[in-house]
């Protein structure tokens, strides 16, 4: 399977990061991660809108199906969601990222996912917004998930649940950010042919969104010249326009 628009991580020069993967059942001792994902959970600016302050995500909007809500158990959330983006990139070995969550020092060649308390400032039903990162041709993009947006989805819901639907968005924008583009419905296998659903789907369902998703599509998009990096904006459901 071809890294899809991602540079070859086989490459020991793309090995820029001191950082071990973390990937179970894997010998990683020893081996560095091409890329550093930090998920900001703390609000401040993004690049992608550096005139927009943002709010932190307030977990206590979010109903659990318990009773109680995400704030409740804010930090097993937390570690929960990056334990999930984790799950997807080691299964697709062509990624090598380390993903954690903010708080280490950040440098140039450092990805920073704001999952923040805002809707889009473009409107419509996008939950997350992300720079399209051809080739994977830049360590320091940017992204943030609109935790609003996908607030009005509705609930409350089982922690499961939520942790799948934030994990699941933030792995998806972080795709765009090392180089892969959206997958049309009619490209994905059948259901009865794969056991996750398709990460980088043009449009998910929310029951798609509550499940298990991983790459599945074999992507080969890597342009043949330079490109720059542009915004790939993410809607949650399938008949809804979309385009993450």
């Amino acid at each position: 399977m071809i890294g899809g628009c991602g540079q070859d991580f086989t490459d020991v020069s793309a090995l820029r990061l001191l950082l071990t993967t973390e990937c179970e059942g894997q010998d990683v001792a020893g081996t560095q991660a091409a890329d550093l994902v930090l998920l900001d959970w703390d609000g401040g600016t993004s690049p992608l809108y550096p005139s927009i302050s943002l709010d932190p995500l307030d977990l206590a909007l979010f109903e659990t199906s318990d009773g109680g809500t995400l704030a409740d158990r804010a930090d097993e959330f937390k570690e929960r969601v990056r334990g999930q983006v984790t799950r997807i990139f080691c299964d697709f070995p062509e990624a090598s990222i380390r993903v954690d969550h903010a708080g280490q020092e950040r440098n140039r060649n450092t990805t920073v996912v704001h999952l923040a308390q805002i809707v889009s400032p473009h409107g419509g039903a996008q939950i997350g917004e992300g720079e399209y990162d051809p080739c994977n041709q830049y360590h320091d993009d940017a992204a943030v998930i609109f935790g609003e947006q996908i607030l009005r989805l509705g609930g409350p819901r089982m922690l499961d649940d939520w942790v799948l639907m934030f994990a699941n968005v933030t792995a998806h924008e972080i795709g765009h950010m090392v180089g892969f583009g959206h997958i049309q419905r009619g490209q994905q296998p059948e259901a009865s042919r794969s056991l996750y659903v398709e990460l980088m789907l043009d449009g998910h369902t929310i029951d798609e969104l509550k499940s298990e998703q991983r790459f599945v599509v074999p992507q080969d998009n890597c342009p043949k010249t330079d490109s720059t990096a542009r915004r790939c904006s993410h809607n949650p459901v399938a008949d809804w326009t979309r385009g993450e």
